[in-house]
Formats: structure tokens, C-alpha cells, sequence
């Protein structure tokens, strides 16, 4: 689990990455051109003092620089208001001309310095970097597509004497880049921007940090009203995995014996804590055994298995048996607890158990939906728990023909229930 504060000013850069796509670069563009123009002024003003640097090459490569911001800016805050998500082919163009063109920029500062002895020539590979998180990755990739393209073409001229290397530069040896104006006005804005890249880089991921750890608590709060089995399922693989269908499954029914009655004679501050004991260590039974919880309420808990994961009908019976058996003896210690609080109450469970086909799924309407078991199987599971004696389990054929030779079990007799038109066959554990 993260734990992530973030600074006012990473709070604010949050706000900006989440506007509408035209308003976020419109806004970026903006702060870009305010930045530049400053920066082209100091570039003016010390390489303008050093004696090894072309002014006519440097001059009309940071003029058209900063034009091309400025008119950037300009076009996308006509924009914003008008597509602020950048659906229309106009702002996509627009956003791929500034892409494209700030990042060549950056080609041209290093043509003219030099490539291979200019820092410049990490310009393009930042400005890919800032253009594909504020602009979207398609962008950034053209950003870097283009800055490598032009590049590649300039180096061919000048392997072919079309041009020369590092037009403005008047020495010929490097060591003549070292002089203190010219290391401050061409270093300093480009230090300042890569800077800028690597603030903004590390409080990206901060962020992703801090929507992480929202996202774990979001599935966490999740997984308390829905079962951890469909939270999962549907994570990984969204809508499909809770689509209605037919399956074969095993469905456990219990309820407490004079729930009524009890709820009658406590406090209500002592009813909320004893159910919520029940209910919690039922749920975490059930949990153990990777039961899928239907219902936790009133008195009654619904748990089937072999939905919305499944292994086979034999795994299924025998974690409900086990689950059931493990429930009763963990009832009578809940009853001991209890007893020792001074709370004057004692529940006994009826439990019944029964495997056949159901539809299980997402039922409900489009607005609201609930992951349940539909059918005849969940109503027989419901009936058998009304026959069964209090503290006991009671199972029916198609279960016990899957469990029989794992669990010790006597025949219950042949039991008439309510809805089933037919006798029913019951057995019961005896371990």
C-alpha cells in the first residue's frame, strides 16, 4: 500500500495533466513561451558578449524559436474553449505542428553548435519525454520520429560537404566552447529545461504513485460489498467474467434458529455486535474455503461455489462441506465468547448444502446489478436448512454422491419440501 503527500506544487502540476487535452497544452504552451522568452533574452545577451559564436547563425534559429512558441500558444488558447479534447482534425494538426516543431528547435540549436559537441543534442530527446506526457504519447513519439529524421538528414549532408559542421561556432577546438559567457548562455536555459523535464518526470510518477495507492484502496473498499472471487474477476477481465450463464455449481443456505425471538430480547447495541462477530468469522471461513458470498444479511448467509472461478463439481462440494463443518464449531466458540462478555445470547445454525444447475451471473438492471445464483438448486439449499436440526448439516443426494467417500454421513430419511414436488432425499454429517 503507497503512501504518497504531495506538494502544493505537485498538486498544482496534477490539476493541469487532468484538464481536457487542448486546455492542458494551451496552458503548458503559455507557461513555455513566458520561460523562452526570458531564457532567448539572457541567450542574447552573453553569447552576444562571446567571441565564438556566429550571432547570425544563433540570432534566427532562437527567433524562430520563440516565434513558434508564442504562435503555438496562441492557436491552442483559441482552441481550448472551442475543443478542449482535441477531437477535431484541426487541433490534432495543431498539436502535432507544436510537437513537432519544438522539438526541432532543439535540432536546430545542436546543428548549429555542433552534434556531437553541443549538450543540445538532448534537447529533442526531452522534449519527446515532456510532449508524451502532456500531449499525449502519439505525439511524443512524433516529436522524437522527427527530431531523429532531420538529424539523420543533416549528418548526410554533411558527410556529403552540402554543409558544414557547427555553423556558429567560430573556433575550430572545443576547448573554445569553455568560456564563461558562452557556457552560461547556451548551458544555462537548456540546464534549467532538463531540469524541468526531470521535476516534472519524477512528479509524474509520484502521481501514479498517489492514483496507485487510490486505486488499492478502491478495490479494497470494493471487496467488502463484493465478493473477493467476482472483484477479481472482473478486474482482470471486465464485464465478461459476471455475464449470466448456466453452471453447475454448490450452493450452501444457513440461517440461526429464533433469530426473531433473539432480536427481541437484546439491545440493539448488543444484536449489532454479536452479528457482526457471526458474520465476520462466517465471512472469513468462507474466505478460507474461496467461497463466493452471496448474502450476509438478516440471519441468513449464501455462499456457493464454482462461480465465478470454478475447478470441478467435487472440489465444490467438498470446500462446502468443510466450510459448513468448520462454521459449526466456530459458532460454539463464538457462543463461549459471548457467554464471557455477559451477553445473554446463543445461536444455533441450521446449515443445508445442495449441488445443480443454476443461472449465475449479473442480474438486475443497467444501473444496479448484484452477482448472484438464480434457480432451483439455490431454493432446494434454502429448504434443506428449514429441515435441518439445529448445529447440524444437512446435504442432499447430489452433494453427498460427491463427497461420500471423504465425509462420514447418515441418511437424514426422504423429507416433503415446501415448493418440490417430489420427496427429497436428504443425508447429514456425522463428523
Amino acid at each position: 500500500m503507497y503512501n504518497v503527500q504531495l506538494p502544493p506544487w505537485l498538486l498544482t502540476l496534477e490539476d493541469v495533466l487532468t484538464r481536457p487535452r487542448i486546455v492542458r497544452a494551451a496552458l503548458v504552451m503559455g507557461l513555455f513561451s513566458v520561460a523562452q522568452s526570458g531564457a532567448s533574452v539572457l541567450c542574447f545577451f552573453l553569447v552576444g558578449r562571446s567571441d565564438q559564436v556566429r550571432m547570425d547563425f544563433f540570432g534566427p534559429v532562437v527567433v524562430a524559436g520563440l516565434a513558434g512558441v508564442i504562435a503555438s500558444a496562441a492557436v491552442l488558447t483559441w482552441l481550448a474553449p472551442r475543443d478542449p479534447e482535441g477531437e477535431t482534425w484541426l487541433a490534432r494538426s495543431v498539436l502535432g505542428a507544436t510537437a513537432l516543431m519544438y522539438s526541432l528547435f532543439g535540432v536546430s540549436i545542436a546543428y548549429i553548435f555542433g552534434f556531437w559537441a553541443s549538450p543540445f543534442l538532448l534537447f529533442p530527446a526531452v522534449t519527446g519525454l515532456l510532449v508524451g506526457i502532456l500531449f499525449g504519447r502519439s505525439y511524443g513519439i512524433l516529436a522524437v520520429a522527427g527530431a531523429v529524421a532531420v538529424t539523420g538528414a543533416l549528418e548526410a549532408l554533411r558527410f556529403l560537404d552540402v554543409i558544414e559542421y557547427a555553423p556558429a561556432v567560430i573556433g575550430d577546438s572545443v576547448q573554445d566552447s569553455g568560456s564563461v559567457a558562452r557556457l552560461v548562455g547556451t548551458g544555462g536555459p537548456l540546464l534549467v529545461f532538463v531540469v524541468a523535464a526531470m521535476a516534472l518526470a519524477f512528479g509524474m510518477l509520484a502521481m501514479v504513485d498517489r492514483q496507485r495507492e487510490a486505486l488499492d484502496r478502491s478495490h479494497e473498499v470494493i471487496r467488502r460489498y463484493v465478493p473477493a472471487q467476482v472483484a477479481a474477476a472482473v478486474l482482470e477481465h471486465g464485464d465478461t467474467a459476471t455475464r449470466l450463464e448456466r453452471r453447475k455449481i454448490t450452493v450452501f443456505f444457513s440461517d440461526i434458529v429464533g433469530f426473531t425471538e433473539t432480536t427481541e430480547r437484546m439491545e440493539p447495541e448488543d444484536l449489532a455486535l454479536v452479528l457482526g462477530e457471526y458474520f465476520s468469522e462466517m465471512a472469513a471461513i468462507a474466505a478460507r474455503h474461496d467461497g463466493t458470498i452471496d448474502e450476509l444479511v438478516g440471519d441468513a448467509v449464501l455462499i456457493f461455489f464454482g462461480a465465478p472461478t470454478a475447478t470441478n463439481d467435487r472440489d465444490h462440494a467438498l470446500r462446502a462441506v468443510r466450510m459448513a463443518v468448520e462454521m459449526q464449531e466456530a459458532v460454539v466458540g463464538l457462543n463461549a465468547r459471548w457467554e464471557e462478555a455477559g451477553i445473554d445470547v446463543e445461536f444455533r445454525i441450521r446449515m443445508g448444502i445442495n449441488t445443480g444447475v443454476v443461472a449465475v451471473g449479473n442480474v438486475g438492471s443497467g444501473a444496479r446489478q448484484k452477482y448472484a445464483a438464480i434457480g432451483r438448486a439455490v431454493n432446494l439449499a434454502a429448504r434443506i436448512q428449514t429441515e435441518c436440526p439445529p448445529g447440524r448439516v444437512l446435504m442432499t443426494r447430489a452433494t453427498w454422491l460427491l463427497v461420500r467417500d471423504e465425509v462420514t454421513c447418515e441418511e437424514h430419511g426422504e423429507v416433503e419440501l415446501k415448493g418440490i414436488g417430489r420427496t427429497t432425499p436428504l443425508y447429514a454429517i456425522t463428523q
